[in-house]
């Protein structure tokens, strides 16, 4: 196959840059586009106003304040703030801010007037299908039920225009509302505010009355059994004459000493009378009944002080009963002064630094921030279809694809002629008043130094150096479909290459011959004649008025079978002898897919040139070309890619080569001004 698929798989930066700058208009439009949707909507937008006041909320953490509690300090402080915030944000919060503000008697925000043509035109049509009487009629006062249903609104609209945030190195929090009306934001901020203080405060102090009102109730209680157990120890000293257990101890203790001492005495007594005198002695019996009187007494002092120490162990059980009632009293006691105390130690917790006043501009919509977005949005969108176009483009823009396509040399470009420099060209020839037409097909002799003349300067140079031993004598122009500028490059390349030899110009294009309607001559014979022995070469033939080195051969006659007068030997021996009257010979032929008369001249030409059209031939068009030539044993000797907008491909190599010979060009004028 003389034509490859094959992609190269190496990413290419100016590629894509290309694809982009031959988008480019598309592109802008799109960005254009999208910012003029995201001008509109921020211009159709309802603007919002935000009002914020700032507030310090500090949280006590005095039980948690040793050294080795900071990650739980951390944690509680982090926990306490997150709280706060949804207590700002919840729908208690709310529900006050719309009974503190009697919303649903007054209403919610009033939004900014702002023309638009739709609301005009709503109330004209109100204002001519309402009835007076109904405009008139007395607002009547809302029910329970659509009270309720009014206020759950209005909590829920409060609720939704609500944001806070905590400072990041500081306790200062700061609490937002978004609003359609500046006035109604700066007011329910501040209200949102000071109705979240006094939630708290009745929070806390309701919490504080419970745990009062409990605590009374304990003390109260603790209290009669203090009372209770005081009494009944009071009642025990005063029916067993115990009013000092300490002094009936130290009674007890020394009447059992000197007892105890009496009975020893006697005991002493008694022994040592014994030893002198005999039982019956009056000494003796004197003794005994001393020593028998002081046992009784003895005697009866223990048993005086086992009950003693009996009543001791009950009064000392009321002691502790009185004494552990007294300490869970005081225990309660100074718990409920610490509550008291707690309650108006928080009370100052949160409190207002800066009331929130009414903005002065609306926050949003951020007009520019839209406007950015939406340009971007359409330039991306621009650049995505720009490179999907790309993708989906069939056709060829640059050398580089049809090379890369068909392995087929691209021996240069022909650039679109602009209607702006056709019309000069033709004011200015000197044929613009004849009967022929003067057009792009001509256009090398507008200016031999532009760059559409080095164009097709460089196509020719490409041919003459493609077999530099035996250069292409004969040269057939072709293309794979008509109007692809085959006959424009025909008759282009045929003025360049009379600028180096005697050159003759064929019209074989017996189909739609156009050189007639071209040449600045008046063709009367051609092709048909010569070949046909009607008429002699000179009859045939005409020299070009604008250049002597140029021969046209006209078609002639059309015959009625084109195909076989082509294929004919006639038409090979006719060839050959005008090849030895002309350095070179260019022939413009029927394109190759509608007819075969290309591909049967190629087999007496030296050399097989296809046009393609930038951006309108396909690659399906050219494949197909390319199988009729291979498959007739012809391979062609390159493209030519034509009409060529150099503003729309201007990064690839033909727009270089135009900006840097609009450089030499301009440097070349002016040496010419200097010398």
């Amino acid at each position: 196959m003389i034509f490859s698929q094959a992609d190269d798989p190496r990413i290419n930066i100016g590629d894509y840059l290309g694809v982009i700058k031959r988008y480019k208009w598309s592109i802008i439009a799109m960005a254009l586009l999208g910012a003029i949707i995201g001008g509109l909507k921020a211009m159709s937008g309802v603007p919002v106003y935000r009002a914020t006041v700032t507030m310090v909320v500090e949280p006590d953490f005095s039980s948690l304040a040793s050294a080795n509690q900071g990650a739980v300090v951390y944690a509680t402080a982090w926990r306490f703030y997150e709280t706060q915030y949804d207590l700002l944000r919840s729908r208690a919060v709310a529900e006050r801010v719309v009974k503190k503000m009697d919303l649903v008697n007054l209403g919610g925000p009033k939004p900014r007037v702002t023309f638009s043509i739709i609301d005009e035109i709503k109330k004209l049509v109100i204002s001519h299908t309402e009835d007076n009487s109904e405009r008139n009629e007395i607002k009547r006062p809302l029910t329970a039920q659509q009270e309720k249903a009014k206020r759950e609104a209005l909590s829920t609209l409060i609720q939704g225009g609500v944001s806070v945030r905590g400072g990041d190195k500081s306790q200062l929090v700061y609490v937002s509302f978004d609003s359609v009306d500046p006035k109604f934001s700066s007011d329910v901020a501040n209200s949102l505010v000071h109705s979240y203080i006094e939630l708290e405060l009745e929070s806390r102090l309701n919490r504080a009355k419970r745990a009062s009102n409990w605590l009374t109730e304990r003390l109260n209680d603790l209290r009669e059994k203090l009372a209770l157990s005081e009494q009944k120890l009071q009642e025990f000293q005063s029916r067993e004459g115990m009013i000092d257990l300490k002094s009936i101890e130290q009674l007890t203790s020394n009447e059992l000493g000197m007892l105890n001492q009496e009975f020893l005495t006697a005991k002493t007594k008694y022994s040592e009378l014994a030893k002198r005198y005999g039982p019956k002695h009056p000494k003796m019996l004197a003794a005994l009944a001393e020593l028998d009187a002081t046992k009784r007494r003895l005697s009866e002092a223990s048993r005086r002080v086992v009950d003693t120490r009996t009543k001791e162990f009950a009064l000392a059980e009321l002691e502790r009963e009185v004494s552990a009632n007294r300490e869970l009293y005081d225990v309660f006691l100074n718990k409920f002064r610490e509550t008291d105390l707690s309650v108006d130690n928080q009370l100052s917790s949160a409190r207002v630094v800066d009331q929130a006043l009414p903005p002065k501009a609306p926050f949003k919509p951020d007009k520019a921030q839209i406007l950015t977005l939406w340009g971007l949005i359409g330039f991306s969108i621009g650049v995505l279809l720009a490179f999907l176009r790309d993708h989906l483009d069939n056709t060829f823009n640059n050398i580089e694809k049809i090379e890369q396509r068909f392995n087929l040399p691209v021996l240069g470009v022909i650039p679109l002629v602009n209607l702006k420099d056709l019309k000069s060209f033709q004011k200015n020839s000197e044929f613009s008043k004849s009967d022929f037409m003067v057009g792009p097909e001509r256009y090398f002799m507008n200016e031999k130094r532009s760059w559409f003349s080095e164009s097709v300067n460089h196509i020719r140079t490409g041919i003459m150096y493609s077999n530099v031993d035996d250069p292409p004598q004969v040269i057939l122009i072709t293309s794979s479909v008509q109007a692809e500028g085959k006959t424009t490059l025909a008759t282009n390349l045929a003025l360049s290459l009379a600028q180096i030899g005697e050159t003759l110009l064929i019209d074989a294009d017996l189909r739609k011959p156009r050189l007639d309607k071209i040449a600045t001559i008046d063709i009367e014979g051609g092709l048909i004649d010569f070949v046909a022995g009607n008429k002699s070469l000179d009859e045939s033939i005409k020299t070009d008025a604008e250049c002597p080195q140029l021969s046209i051969l006209g078609c002639g006659v059309i015959p009625p079978n084109p195909l076989e007068l082509l294929s004919s030997k006639k038409m090979e021996n006719a060839i050959n002898v005008l090849k030895d009257s002309f350095s070179h010979i260019i022939i413009d032929t029927a394109p190759i897919l509608p007819v075969s008369d290309a591909i049967v001249l190629s087999h007496i030409v030296d050399a097989v040139l296809m046009v393609i059209q930038s951006e309108h031939t396909t690659q399906n068009m050219v494949r197909d070309a390319l199988r009729r030539l291979e498959a007739a044993n012809i391979s062609p000797l390159g493209f030519v890619l034509s009409k060529v907008d150099s503003k729309k491909t201007s990064y690839y190599y033909d727009g270089k080569y135009s900006h840097y010979y609009g450089g030499y060009q301009q440097q070349e004028a002016l040496v010419k001004r200097a010398s």
